[in-house]
């Protein structure tokens, strides 16, 4: 009897011990076997704002690598292609989203073109003294359009489209000159002057889809109660390029930089071309303009080519200088040296291999320091002295398209106003290169 209330207890004992191991195993392993399907949601991983060397070369449709070790000098021929790679996303798991600050700015959307009036058009009656005409005390170049040699225009711009695609992207600013933007229709139309913004969307049109148009029409006229035109010069101001560059970065698809980003240079006293083209206009002498720069943050030192004794000098130089001991007709040359024709600027502070080719009329020079802080590679030739230079420089071949090969350019910019657009002589020197 003892014997078997012993075997009782001892059972009893191993039964209680089972019944609490079953109690605390079984929860979990019931947690730990859960479906995937009910187990808790883990953050995504957040990445930062991109800045805007990130946009720019998101919006490019292929980087190369740099243009080469140390100072390009564009003589070169490179024997490598250019290296692309992918990217490689390392994912990570965190429970917190990462802080970000968001862009002070938006990418702007492109301004309309189809703007008629604007707050500071010109009323008054025009008159006309040399070659220039005359109202409120400013001078106003004249433009008649062409429809032959604007599809000349169409043609030679559509063929560097051609010849680089697959390589680069081509986009095609035309650059209005002020009596389009400044005077309203009644008063230009009083001249006989053709209507601007008419003949840049005909051309716009007809080019071949493979060309990015730049329109700037609609943003330089929304803002023409402004200093964007100079009323002694045939060129626009800093400020009415900045209009533009907002325009282009609104096409390309990055991130523009504001105005105050910069530091600024005013000189007062400018009197420009329009002085002389007047037969020196007394309302024009009594109307200096004040020119205003703004300096480039990544760099501000290019590499240029100037003539000497038949050949060229290479020289560093400023690529918005100081212009305090100019005389007061030559201010505007304090943009990037003038007409030069091959120059090159590299911004250190982008390490991308992105690559820029502005080919350029003298409307281009106010326009280029804007692009500086969103490039490696700045280069910018004028078309009217570039195939000059190239048998000096050892190129044999001085098409764009062989710049954009050597270079491994991603983007060119036709920037050049309106005038040339229409003019023979300067057609025949782009259809030289322009292919």
């Amino acid at each position: 009897m003892k014997a078997w209330k012993a075997f009782l207890a001892a059972l009893l004992a191993v039964l209680a011990t089972a019944a609490l191991l079953i109690f605390v195993i079984v929860p979990a392993v019931k947690e730990q076997g859960s479906p995937a399907s009910e187990q808790p949601e883990t953050a995504a991983p957040q990445t930062a704002a991109p800045s805007d060397t990130d946009a720019a070369s998101a919006a490019t449709d292929s980087v190369g690598t740099s243009a080469g070790e140390g100072e390009p000098t564009g003589l070169e021929t490179s024997t490598e292609a250019p290296v692309t790679t992918e990217a490689v996303t390392t994912a990570s798991v965190t429970t917190e989203p990462t802080e970000t600050e968001p862009p002070t700015e938006p990418i702007p959307e492109p301004t309309p073109t189809d703007v008629s009036e604007g707050p500071g058009d010109v009323h008054t009656k025009a008159y006309q003294s040399g070659t220039v005409y005359i109202s409120e005390g400013c001078g106003y170049g004249g433009y008649w359009f062409s429809e032959t040699n604007s599809a000349r225009y169409c043609e030679a711009v559509s063929s560097v489209a051609r010849a680089v695609e697959g390589k680069a992207q081509v986009y095609c600013l035309i650059c209005p000159i002020s009596s389009g933007i400044m005077l309203a229709d009644e008063v230009r139309e009083e001249l006989g002057l053709s209507d601007q913004n008419q003949a840049m969307t005909w051309m716009y049109e007809h080019m071949d889809p493979l060309v990015k148009p730049v329109p700037v029409y609609g943003a330089l006229k929304l803002h023409n109660d402004e200093d964007i035109y100079f009323h002694t010069d045939h060129h626009w101001t800093a400020l009415g390029t900045y209009y533009a560059y907002r325009e282009f970065c609104a096409v390309k698809g990055i991130r523009p930089h504001e105005l105050e980003d910069f530091q600024t240079h005013s000189y007062e006293g400018y009197k420009g071309s329009f002085l002389g083209y007047s037969n020196y206009n007394e309302e024009l002498k009594a109307n200096p303009d004040t020119l205003v720069s703004y300096v480039p943050n990544g760099t501000n030192t290019m590499t240029t080519y100037i003539e000497d004794g038949g050949g060229y000098s290479k020289l560093s130089w400023p690529i918005v200088n100081d212009v305090s001991n100019y005389s007061a007709s030559s201010y505007y040359l304090g943009f990037v040296s003038g007409d030069r024709p091959w120059s090159y600027a590299h911004n250190e502070t982008v390490t991308d291999g992105s690559a820029v080719l502005v080919v350029k009329d003298s409307y281009g020079n106010a326009f280029i320091p804007w692009l500086i802080d969103h490039y490696e590679h700045i280069y910018w030739i004028d078309y009217r002295a570039y195939r000059s230079w190239c048998p000096w420089a050892g190129v044999a071949d001085s098409s764009i398209s062989n710049f954009v090969e050597r270079n491994q350019i991603q983007d060119v910019i036709l920037c050049n106003n309106i005038g040339s657009t229409g003019s023979g002589a300067n057609l025949n020197d782009m259809e030289q290169i322009f292919k």
